[in-house]
């Protein structure tokens, strides 16, 4: 490779504020994902939480990683099993709960049952809650719109918010907490454009029109929360659900996708470890970014420019295999690619302030669960590097200069040519004085150096580097060796404005640094 590559930042340019809301996640009961995964169903050779007597069915391994992960919103009980789940079957003294089929997920024909286990609902509205305060994360509660009324929401609204001198604030303080949990954000159906999904609406007109139902209901108990809307890749149905909720009903429009494979569509039977899949999902974010851009341009055309709608972006990730709905492991290819869709979003969090991985636990998720501990995958690793060095404001006068690729058309992703090696993006704190910047280089096999240029921001000679990488792409961390990949920080004394760096081929890495 040539010595091209060059960055230039202007750190005295606009800035843009980040939305922390990006760093979400999302967990339903699916897989493993709440059974034997956030919830201890079966003996493990760890210990379980002990000080909070409504999270005693937790890990605490489990706890204390997703803690570290600094999530800002958690999102529950689904996606589709949403639109089956009653609420009122998980709350009360755990032994009285209702033991239920997983009527979404265990009714897939032929699926084998470990995607659609039986729920003893342990974990349900006070632990889920309980567990947001625990790590610090807004909730954000998915109604039953499938197979639920607005009625049977409503009392869900007022069970996490009303005082208790209401029916449903009274039982919650019954079950042992008196103070509302103050839920905000409410989702209100999933899907629901799906043939697939419990209550399927084939017409944008007809789910506005309940959607309208449920919203009112559920405001009459708290006039203060927030509403998502059930948005689609579908322009018509988006301005169509827009125009006849109307501004004052909604709040978010909900937006879903997964890469290389969409939902649905998941096949094979190994992770497609090869260059060709490689190189498309690191070429893939235009498809993030034209699915923001379309949803917004629905939003104005529906709503006018000063609407104050913004969109959910509530489940995206890397989905390969059928299978990895109950248990999946990510290689550092899939770390790699979340860095950049979390770029992305850093770049549009005006437009799209949430977006939410899906999912946490075992079920394409960021962290894996065995009896005996976790793997970190570089998911996880990912979204570390981002909520533990990464600022809030975006420097927008940024210039990548840099050598590109082309790739070939993989499952959900088209062909793309002139394709940059190199990604970053520059963020700063309020006072100005702590700058990071994010480096990405896509290629395969090669580093790449590239000379970086700061104006307007004097740094001091001391610096810090952390790096996510590993020798090949398609490493992974395993029970064998769970720290296998980590995040390797090193501190640097030769800082100046400008700069060259290597940065090695499949890695992403971050430079820190302070103001003199």
């Amino acid at each position: 490779m040539t010595n091209e590559n060059k960055i230039s930042i202007n750190v005295g340019s606009p800035k843009k504020p980040i939305d922390s809301m990006i760093y979400s996640n999302f967990v339903e009961h699916l897989g493993e994902c709440i059974q034997n995964g956030l919830w201890a169903y079966d003996p493990v050779n760890v210990p379980l939480v002990t000080d909070n007597p409504v999270l005693i069915g937790m890990r605490q391994d489990v706890l204390q990683a997703v803690k570290e992960l600094k999530l800002t919103v958690l999102r529950a009980f689904g996606g589709c099993y949403s639109d089956v789940y009653h609420w009122k079957d998980a709350i009360g003294s755990r032994d009285s709960r209702k033991f239920v089929k997983n009527l979404h997920w265990g009714a897939i024909e032929g699926a084998p049952p470990e995607i659609g286990p039986d729920i003893e609902n342990q974990f349900g509205t006070d632990e889920f809650l309980t567990l947001c305060e625990e790590i610090g994360a807004k909730p954000y509660l998915n109604v039953n719109y499938g197979t639920g009324t607005p009625e049977e929401a409503a009392d869900w609204v007022e069970y996490c918010n009303g005082s208790i001198d209401t029916e449903y604030g009274a039982l919650r303080a019954k079950n042992g907490r008196k103070e509302p949990y103050n839920v905000k954000i409410w989702g209100i159906a999933n899907e629901i454009f799906g043939f697939w999904e419990p209550g399927y609406e084939k017409l944008p007109e007809n789910y506005a029109k309940k959607y309208l139902k449920f919203a009112k209901k559920m405001r009459e108990k708290d006039p203060t929360i927030k509403l998502v809307a059930c948005g689609y890749e579908n322009s018509n149905w988006n301005r169509t659900v827009l125009k006849n909720i109307g501004e004052e009903w909604v709040d978010y429009i909900s937006i879903h996708r997964y890469l290389p494979y969409g939902a649905g569509k998941v096949t094979g039977k190994k992770h497609p470890d090869n260059q060709r899949c490689y190189y498309a999902l690191m070429a893939s974010s235009p498809l993030i970014e034209n699915d923001i851009n379309d949803t917004w341009n629905d939003i104005i055309a529906a709503l006018g420019k000063n609407s104050h709608v913004r969109i959910a972006f509530d489940e995206w990730g890397v989905w390969y295999l059928f299978m990895d709905i109950v248990k999946t492991n990510y290689n550092l290819q899939d770390g790699v690619w979340t860095a950049i869709i979390l770029m992305t979003f850093q770049k549009m969090s005006d437009k799209c302030p949430m977006a939410n991985w899906a999912q946490l636990v075992n079920c394409i998720g960021t962290i894996q669960t065995d009896p005996d501990g976790l793997i970190l995958t570089p998911v996880y690793l990912a979204f570390k590097l981002f909520v533990d060095h990464t600022y809030n404001n975006l420097i927008e006068n940024l210039n990548v200069n840099c050598e590109t690729f082309d790739t070939d058309k993989f499952r959900r992703i088209p062909k793309a040519n002139n394709v940059p090696y190199i990604d970053c993006n520059a963020t700063i704190n309020d006072e100005g004085n702590k700058l990071s910047i994010m480096l990405i280089n896509k290629h395969f096999t090669e580093p790449l150096n590239i000379t970086l240029e700061i104006e307007g921001f004097s740094p001091k000679e001391q610096g810090v580097l952390v790096e996510l990488n590993s020798q090949s792409p398609f490493e992974y961390n395993t029970i064998e060796n769970r720290n296998k990949i980590k995040l390797e920080h090193k501190e640097i004394d030769d800082v100046k404005p400008n700069m060259t760096l290597e940065l090695p081929a499949h890695s992403v890495k971050v430079i820190k640094l302070n103001k003199k």
